[in-house]
């Protein structure tokens, strides 16, 4: 350090040469300095610090992005210590409370928090292990064709930028820095605290059913609106998918369903079979597939399914299973059908051919990202309404589903909704599994259905679509993003724009613009900017 002498100023020295390393294990990097602030003050030296002796500054979490967003070699901040509640008001009549923590608390820590009062958060994602601040910053959704993005939720939010100010935004003080960073990639400022608006607790009836993919297909106009929370896991080798539905209900808990893969013995067996098809025999994916699916959920079409009620979070939540590369893009619900059709004919077609294979399940779920002209009368509601009590209805800068004109819940159609599929290939032990070939059919079929990946997640690319690649194409390693630089530009248009002139004017320094070949190879800021 040329002056600053952060182990006297700071409460938790910085530690120097710090490895980090994602949770799913492909991406790690050595950090000069890793910083765990206890207060808002101590960013606002951080970011000072950085500014003075000109580094960039990358916001870590849980490292629970699969991609290399937030590799860096310069420093590193994590909000694990800044996690303290500040404010917790309830509105009795009108069902909701709008609680204030760091946004360094951790999302299971603020489910615990807010269970203890009688409330629940009112949507998740598939984890819990983000951080308040993480969650929303590469726009996290659940399953659910009332609810959309989980920032919709958050009333308001305070952030230290680029220039070292701490600035309070909501939908009134500074709506457009607001929606800039509701989801920033971390790129404008750090989030250092949130309020979010959570409503009373309430557990979910679900029904878990075997059916036939065809029969996904010809219930696909009414399948999505028919539950409040829906996922479909569809196993393309079996031609099989389980339907989960969930509803809101005050029916008591019941034993949680059996879980193959959730056994020690189960889900050992599983990752060395993934291992043997990956490192040995290929061609052997399809049987296994079909031996997991039995194990998991048996040959039956249930009907009217497995039912069990859990609380919100147990149900929303799901197990990841091993490390793994996760491609996830969003398009319009309507285009599903032709979407589905299509990745079934190539995963088929490339088994036959025994030039790729998929693992499974590929995740189907839809989103209501629609928002209504201002935040609606809530005090009808009981505990076991359906539908989000809204925090703000902004919608963000970078948020990748299509934009649809809202309509009253009781009126949602499928021309309203999001549909997000996700396909997952596991890495059994941590070994890397080849992933090129799939994910670019996956990516060609979804943008070519209006569709955008979601930010946090391994998308691939091409160079074509990039200004200036990194290197050649044959340089590239089978897994490595190539970037989407010229199709962002296109497809988000004046909103991109609008974000990088909300980032300039918030981190003129380029604090935040840490691992730059990600950001220049997905066009969030420009080459002159860096100059």
């Amino acid at each position: 350090m040329e002056t600053m002498s952060f182990p006297k100023s700071l409460s938790v020295p910085p530690r120097r040469n710090f490895a980090f390393r994602n949770w799913a294990g492909i991406y790690s990097s050595r950090a000069q300095l890793y910083f765990q602030p206890t207060s808002v003050q101590e960013v606002v030296e951080i970011v000072n610090e950085a500014r003075r002796q000109k580094k960039t500054v990358v916001t870590i979490g849980s490292g629970h992005s699969p991609s290399d967003m937030c590799m860096t070699k310069e420093w590193l901040v994590n909000l694990d210590k800044l996690n303290q509640v500040h404010e917790f008001k309830e509105f009795p009549e009108d069902h909701y409370a709008d609680v204030t923590v760091d946004a360094g608390m951790r999302v299971y820590q603020l489910s615990e928090l807010v269970g203890a009062r009688g409330y629940a958060i009112q949507n998740l994602g598939s984890i819990s292990e983000q951080s308040v601040a993480g969650i929303i910053s590469t726009g996290t959704h659940g399953s659910s064709p009332y609810h959309g993005l989980v920032s919709s939720q958050y009333v308001n939010l305070t952030i230290v930028n680029g220039k070292g100010e701490v600035v309070f935004l909501d939908a009134e003080n500074e709506p457009e820095i607001f929606r800039a960073a509701m989801l920033s990639l971390g790129k404008i400022g750090i989030i250092v605290r949130a309020t979010i608006r959570v409503v009373p607790a309430f557990h979910i009836k679900s029904t878990q059913e075997v059916i036939d993919f065809d029969t996904v297909l010809s219930r696909w106009n009414s399948l999505w609106t028919s539950s409040e929370f829906i996922r479909v896991w569809w196993y393309p080798y079996s031609r099989k998918c389980i339907l989960w539905r969930g509803v809101k209900t005050e029916d008591p808990l019941t034993a949680p369903r059996r879980s193959w893969w959730g056994t020690s013995m189960g889900r050992l067996f599983y990752e060395s079979l993934l291992w043997f098809t990956v490192k040995v025999y290929p061609p052997l994916t399809p049987v296994v597939e079909r031996f997991v699916f039995r194990m998991q959920y048996g040959d039956v079409q249930l009907g009217g399914g497995d039912i069990e009620v859990a609380n919100s979070i147990d149900s929303l939540n799901m197990d990841c299973l091993f490390s793994q590369f996760v491609d996830e893009w969003a398009c319009p619900l309507e285009n599903g059908l032709e979407v589905l059709r299509s990745l079934d004919h190539f995963v088929g077609q490339a088994a036959q051919n025994k030039d790729y294979y998929v693992h499974v399940p590929v995740e189907i779920r839809c989103s209501n990202t629609t928002l209504p002209p201002q935040v609606l009368d809530t005090k009808d509601r009981t505990s076991v309404s359906p539908g989000p009590v809204y925090g703000n209805v902004l919608r963000p800068y970078l948020d990748n589903t299509p934009r649809r004109e809202y309509e009253p819940l009781a009126d949602v159609t499928n021309s309203q909704l999001t549909l997000y599929i996700n396909a997952t290939m596991y890495r059994p032990f941590r070994s890397n599994t080849p992933i090129r070939k799939w994910y670019t059919i996956f990516e060609e079929t979804m943008a070519a259905a209006g569709g955008k990946p979601h930010w946090a997640k391994n998308f691939l690319g091409s160079t074509s679509l990039v200004p200036h690649p990194e290197k050649k194409e044959s340089d590239y390693a089978d897994h490595e993003m190539r970037g989407m630089a010229k199709r962002f530009q296109e497809c988000y248009g004046d909103d991109l724009r609008a974000f990088r002139k909300v980032r300039r004017e918030q981190d003129p320094e380029n604090v935040f613009v840490s691992n730059r070949e990600w950001s220049l190879r997905n066009g969030i800021v420009e080459a002159e900017e860096l100059d």
